[in-house]
């Protein structure tokens, strides 16, 4: 997997994140809702937010990354450049502080679905680094 360094935009898209996660963490829902927020960076170089959305059945719950693309479709944007997830620090969490999160693999494949070159934010050994979507799935037989 090809790792590039990040720019200035890219850690805007992190601490936009953080800001967010932090503004919409709710500790009264569902034993702690929008613990994770993602924003996303268009080709034009507008910002979407996205939260998780939990719910009491499991399967209806959304991640922060679907919800932010998902905004920015229903703003005219189609064209995506990068995403970057944070979570917020939980009691069971070993983290003490908002972290950079990857995606998960169902968030990855619905990345890719969305653009191939979109850049994802990682943590990767104690730092922040940006890769290819694609470069997340190594192996799509479709």
């Amino acid at each position: 997997m090809e790792t590039r360094s990040l720019s200035s935009a890219d850690r805007d898209l992190i601490d936009r994140a953080s800001e967010t996660v932090a503004d919409c963490v709710d500790h009264e829902k569902f034993g702690g809702a929008h613990i994770v927020a993602a924003t996303l960076r268009t080709a034009s170089g507008a910002m979407y937010d996205g939260v998780s959305v939990p719910a009491s059945i499991g399967r209806a719950s959304g991640c922060g990354e679907p919800v932010a693309i998902g905004s920015a479709i229903a703003d005219g944007e189609d064209e995506f450049d990068a995403i970057a997830a944070v979570s917020y620090p939980m009691p069971e969490h070993e983290a003490e502080e908002i972290q950079l999160i990857p995606p998960c693999g169902v968030c990855r494949e619905m990345i890719v679905d969305y653009g191939e070159d979109i850049d994802v934010i990682i943590p990767r050994e104690g730092d922040a680094v940006k890769v290819r979507a694609e470069e997340l799935l190594p192996v799509r037989p479709w």
